[in-house]
């Protein structure tokens, strides 16, 4: 049978109960449970079902409460979020502390029950205690990420437990854990699996390490390395929660930590590392930046993915739902346009050449005159094509994602930007990935007098994906562009193949060294050396060339290094935890201006792409101080919900909530 680790209905029990039900069937006894193999490894599947899907508005809630997305329907639970809506009563997003904790147990009960199996050979029981191990260490490093300090239970406890009056353990001892599980789970696994294999989705040596580096750096930011907010964070006995001491070494162990998957991945080119579309090598003249980092979330399983699941696209919080949202109405579409990029996210951005992109708000209030130099690589004659056919094939370069970048009648803000911009973002005037070359269906997204085949989206209001008359639109004017699948037809949002939600990539692990490493030594060649490679991957050249004064530069070095984590992994989830675990949240987010296009300019009956205004620069919360953005201190970890605390008094909550 395929293993793919897919979220299946079982995920639905895991919400409505109070443990994990150990028999994957009620009606099966222990016993039929646990001498059977395929029972077993039922069992141990659904030890993954407490993984986040792949809707990144439902599952997480944390993208929409930052500076990158604006979430406009009030039906997503980010939306509240965003404007101070939600406290430890009002459950506005997964309570992950429970589901987290009944995982936990799930994989007690599988380690303590797997020797009963004798149909397993020792060697398979050893992988899978692996994966058991490795499981129960990310949903606590999950819990670590959200909540800080955990309840940390390190075996199955008794039915005679005291368990409401089980305390918090402190932070720097439930990192210690973790990193004790991955190491333990690391000894027990193959390396990696083959992208074509079946296993994919299981735990590995590198899913180990690369989770092990991540704790290590959460441990190592100021958040959680001595400070001062956290003096008082502590348990009813005055057990403190957080050292108040700074500790420098704790960088170097993130650095070590990262470095041991770079060692891993370089000792196995051909599976762990940077994904390069079609495998083309980054020196070569035939490489594509655009295809690769636009692919790399599209292809399915590649040798990026540290750490992922696979989901079927069909479910509500599938890849499809995630479409549903993003992607421009069109006239005879069902799309429900709600999710929105801000202009914060877009300034982030840099120049194809590599410098900083600078807003300029006369400028921005023009158009681009001329086509960019991706836009028609062969050369298709567009004047004189009577049947349409060299239209069809340029279409098809972009399906293919050959053609790419800005277009004459761009905004100027859009034009000559690096290739991360075009596959993260999707904004007015565009070529459509989606929906097939056809002329008819193209002129479904253009008013009248613009139905030119080539399906350019109307963002503008009055057009048609901004009609005014129903909420399907972007408040930004500006939408995802990230993790949507250029198919044929977006109308049933079930483009075919199965889709990966990636915990942790290869990208990641590499900007995690060069933050680690800059703390320990700015003047680190090797901070250059992967910096570089990332931003290669992107089609730029090296930083150290376009930022005067950097290299060697702690201070600088950290700027440039937290706003490329921002464009790398932008809409990844990354924002919310590097703001954060960096303490750089309150400065970035409180009362701050949340920037998108005027959206509600102009005439919406006379608009057109011609309608210059729309780029005028406006705020969110423009004339609707209610609608404004809400961030507070105690929202750097998310509250213990109520509930939680009145089954179980000896928590305490998280600090100022």
């Amino acid at each position: 049978m395929k293993r793919y680790i897919i979220m299946l209905a079982m995920a639905a029990a895991l919400a409505g109960c109070d443990y994990l039900d150990k028999m994957p069937d009620d009606q099966k006894t222990d016993e039929m449970v646990w001498t059977n193999r395929t029972e077993v490894l039922k069992y141990l599947t659904n030890c993954y079902s407490a993984l986040r899907q792949a809707c990144r508005s439902e599952q997480d809630p944390w993208i929409g409460i930052v500076d990158d997305i604006e979430i406009s329907s009030a039906n997503l639970r980010p939306y509240g979020m965003a404007r101070g809506d939600w406290s430890p009563t009002s459950l506005g997003y997964p309570d992950r502390w429970s589901l987290n904790y009944k995982a936990i147990r799930a994989t007690f009960v599988f380690e303590q029950n797997i020797d009963r199996c004798k149909e397993l050979s020792e060697d398979l029981k050893t992988r899978y205690v692996g994966e058991s191990i490795f499981l129960r260490g990310y949903y606590y490093f999950d819990l670590l990420r959200l909540y800080g300090p955990v309840v940390l239970l390190r075996s199955l406890p008794s039915n005679s437990a005291d368990f409401a009056n089980m305390p918090r353990t402190p932070f720097d001892e439930c990192i210690s854990y973790v990193v004790e599980c991955m190491d333990r789970a690391e000894a027990m696994l193959p390396t990696f699996w083959p992208a074509d294999s079946e296993e994919c989705g299981h735990a590995t040596k590198v899913a180990c390490r690369a989770v092990k580096a991540q704790a290590l750096l959460l441990a190592a930011s100021e958040q959680w390395n001595g400070n001062p907010d956290y003096a008082d964070f502590r348990n009813h006995d005055g057990t403190p929660l957080a050292s108040s001491t700074y500790d420098p070494n704790k960088w170097k162990l993130a650095a070590d930590a990262a470095r041991d998957v770079i060692d891993l991945a370089e000792e196995n080119p051909d599976h762990i590392g940077l994904y390069t579309a079609d495998n083309v090598s980054l020196e070569s003249s035939d490489y594509n930046p655009f295809k690769s980092f636009y692919d790399l979330f599209n292809v399915g399983w590649n040798k990026e993915v540290l750490f992922g699941s696979i989901f079927n696209v069909g479910g509500h919080c599938g890849r499809s739902t995630w479409m549903q949202y993003c992607t421009p109405v069109n006239k005879n579409g069902f799309s429900q346009l709600i999710i929105g990029v801000t202009l914060n996210l877009a300034d982030a951005f840099y120049m194809e050449d590599g410098t900083e992109y600078v807003p300029d708000e006369a400028k921005e209030l023009t158009l681009a005159t001329e086509n960019g130099p991706h836009f028609n690589p062969n050369n298709y004659d567009l004047e004189n094509d009577p049947t349409g056919a060299n239209r069809t094939a340029l279409l098809k370069d972009y399906k293919n994602r050959v053609a790419w970048g800005h277009s004459a009648g761009d905004g100027y803000m859009f034009a000559n930007r690096e290739a991360r911009f075009y596959a993260t973002i999707n904004y007015n005037h565009r070529i459509q990935l989606v929906y097939s070359t056809d002329k008819a269906v193209r002129d479904n997204f253009n008013s009248p007098g613009q139905q030119d085949g080539f399906g350019r989206v109307e963002m503008y209001y009055g057009g048609i994906s901004n009609t005014g008359e129903t909420d399907s639109y972007s408040r930004t004017g500006m939408c995802p562009q990230k993790f949507i699948v250029p198919n044929e037809s977006i109308n049933d949002f079930s483009p075919t193949g199965r889709y990966v939600t990636m915990y942790v990539r290869y990208g990641e692990i590499l900007l995690d060294y060069i933050e680690a490493l800059n703390e320990v030594n700015p003047s680190d060649p090797e901070i250059r050396k992967y910096w570089d490679l990332l931003r290669k991957r992107a089609g730029l050249p090296s930083i150290y060339t376009t930022i005067s004064g950097l290299e060697g530069n702690k201070e600088l070095q950290r700027k440039y290094i937290i706003r490329e984590r921002q464009v790398e992994l932008a809409i990844e989830g990354d924002r919310y935890f590097t703001l954060c675990r960096r303490k750089l949240a309150s400065s970035v987010l409180k009362d701050a201006t949340i920037w998108g296009l005027n959206v509600r300019g102009g005439d919406p009956a006379t608009n057109s792409f011609a309608y210059t205004d729309f780029y005028k620069r406006t705020g969110l919360n423009d004339g609707n101080p209610a609608d404004r953005r809400i961030w507070k201190d105690c929202y750097s970890l998310f509250p213990i919900m109520q509930t939680e605390l009145d089954k179980s008094p000896g928590l305490v909550q998280n600090p100022k909530w």
